[in-house]
């Protein structure tokens, strides 16, 4: 798709692969979406949905035939491309998930765009109408399971022996990228962070305090937005307002936070990110993703082999393969501390950062009751502790 970073409002546009002049109607769309709570990678989404429509609207129909449609107020015009779009999909038998959301995104755009001429057009609000009859593609039914990709035992255990800054499997040679690699695994699996959320996590993000009435020391995560002005060309962003949150984390996974950032984080970065490169640069998401590829190509074939049979064909670990993880571990934990469902469910949207409207803490619990992870869950964090402690020693 030709998506372009625009350095302004809206942040990214779609344009015609030719004169690379901006889409006029997917463009006046967006800056509606900039101004809503939605991710930056899930704006950038929906315009690579409606880049392939554009596309094909004009292959079929002639260059830039949509925008003149509506530029033209021809709502039969607009209304005969995008079912053609919609019959040309749908009528191929092999049509997968990602077929279903684009055409969930070309039909919310192009009725928001005939609601809005339908007022004053008898013609548009028969468009608005017949758009919602057209209703949603049925979700393709593949035969096999919905993966929570939540890795086993196998997998799990070799690659943290293999992320340990000390391992000799361990793919980096530097110690500093070391340890802090072990940091964002240790983030990601116990805090269950998003990948744009680590990257966002500042030198002064881990907070604690004494509990008043146990004189206890506690712990937590600051998962917000701290710093305006970020260099990366792919800014992390926190994905939903009730991402915005305040995670408890243990004395180790702390100790583990302050050696890195007082020991290993360059002092002369400039900035006050907490992950960054060698050179002293905020880390990227791509640069993250590669840790994680390279991370995979050291496991033992038979880690590898382990999550290919329960994943359903994966033969790599992404950053977000540990949020899954520990999402269904947790949902195990809670309902340890109390048996009632609808608490725990309340707990891991806290915890998680997911809307009151989001299905995904169902997903964990039934993910959580087929799934051995807390076998090996408890074994987990006897070793790892005595491993975060001897880094930090």
């Amino acid at each position: 798709p030709v998506l372009v970073r625009t350095q302004a409002v809206p942040e990214h546009v779609i344009v015609d692969p030719v004169r690379h002049m901006p889409r006029l109607w997917s463009t006046a769309w967006s800056l509606g979406l900039t101004s809503s709570s939605q991710a930056t990678s899930t704006r950038k989404l929906y315009l690579q949905h409606l880049d392939s429509f554009y596309r094909y609207c004009d292959e079929r129909f002639g260059a830039d035939a949509f925008d003149e449609g509506m530029s033209t107020r021809d709502a039969e015009g607009v209304m005969l491309m995008v079912e053609s779009f919609y019959l040309t999909t749908t009528s191929d038998p092999a049509y997968n998930t990602t077929d279903v959301q684009r055409w969930g995104v070309v039909r919310a755009f192009v009725q928001s765009l005939a609601k809005r001429l339908a007022p004053s057009n008898p013609e548009w609000a028969a468009a608005a109408s017949m758009l919602a009859a057209m209703g949603r593609m049925r979700a393709p039914r593949l035969g096999g399971f919905r993966f929570i990709r939540a890795l086993p035992k196998t997998t799990l255990l070799d690659l943290l022996e293999v992320a340990h800054p000390s391992s000799p499997r361990n793919p980096f040679k530097g110690y500093q990228t070391r340890v802090r690699n072990w940091l964002i695994v240790n983030l990601m699996l116990l805090a269950g962070l998003r990948r744009g959320e680590a990257l966002l996590l500042a030198c002064d993000s881990l907070k604690e305090d004494v509990d008043p009435e146990s004189g206890e020391v506690v712990r937590w995560l600051d998962i917000t937005t701290v710093f305006e002005n970020d260099p990366r060309s792919t800014t992390p962003r926190i994905k939903t307002l009730e991402s915005h949150r305040q995670i408890p984390v243990s004395e180790d996974l702390a100790l583990l936070y302050q050696h890195f950032a007082a020991e290993h984080r360059p002092t002369d970065a400039g900035h006050g990110f907490l992950l960054t490169t060698k050179a002293g640069a905020p880390l990227s998401a791509e640069a993250l993703s590669k840790v994680f590829r390279k991370l995979t190509d050291a496991l033992a074939p038979e880690a590898i082999q382990s999550l290919f049979d329960r994943s359903g064909g994966k033969t790599n670990i992404s950053p977000h393969d540990l949020r899954h993880t520990c999402a269904t571990a947790r949902y195990t934990m809670f309902m340890e501390l109390n048996p009632d469902r609808e608490l725990a469910i309340q707990r891991m949207r806290a915890f998680f950062g997911w809307s009151a409207r989001s299905a995904m803490p169902e997903h964990y619990a039934r993910a959580a009751i087929q799934d051995d992870l807390m076998q090996a869950w408890n074994t987990l964090f006897a070793e790892k502790t005595s491993l975060m402690r001897g880094i930090s020693a």
